[in-house]
């Protein structure tokens, strides 16, 4: 197992906890890597969930205060545009080069050395694909879009505003 893969794991799993549920797609053929759901309901919605793809890196360049990174355009089409009936996100997420330095456990807690940062594509027209069209897009996903427990929520709410702290 590519031990991106299992830091993923790890990471969603961690921003669960205890009352949000975590389903990993059994095929990765719409874009979907994990849907993160709370159960019963929430403020005026019953079981509110959003959808995410996951993209892990260990090498962020930031520019302006954004995190530039280059998704290849059918990944980039999974997310853009209106009309999804569960919400769908990016989650760049920021990894130290050596696995081994991802986590840190002790007796009394576990120390991520990793951070994660969300981009919603849903104002974005998709891209033409095919010969002779650019094979890849460069999205920039702002530093303070930090995806932390309290901003999933505000996710999970339909409120980006929240969410970008």
């Amino acid at each position: 197992m590519a031990a991106s893969f299992v830091l993923e794991v790890q990471f969603i799993h961690h921003f669960g906890g205890r009352d949000l549920t975590t389903s990993k797609m059994n095929l990765d053929i719409d874009g979907v890597d994990w849907q993160i759901a709370c159960p019963g309901p929430r403020g005026t919605t019953r079981s509110p969930k959003i959808e995410v793809q996951v993209k892990t890196s260990a090498e962020i360049e930031v520019r302006d205060g954004r995190i530039r990174h280059r998704l290849l355009v059918p990944h980039f089409n999974h997310l853009a545009g209106p009309g999804f009936q569960i919400p769908r996100f990016l989650a760049l997420v920021s990894v130290p080069a050596d696995a081994a330095e991802y986590a840190v456990c002790t007796d009394a807690h576990m120390t991520l050395s990793t951070a994660a940062y969300w981009l919603s594509l849903a104002d974005q027209d998709l891209r033409p694909m095919g010969e002779g069209q650019p094979g890849s897009v460069v999205v920039e996903v702002p530093l303070r879009n930090l995806l932390t427990v309290t901003t999933l929520r505000h996710l999970l709410d339909g409120d980006l505003e929240g969410a970008a702290q």
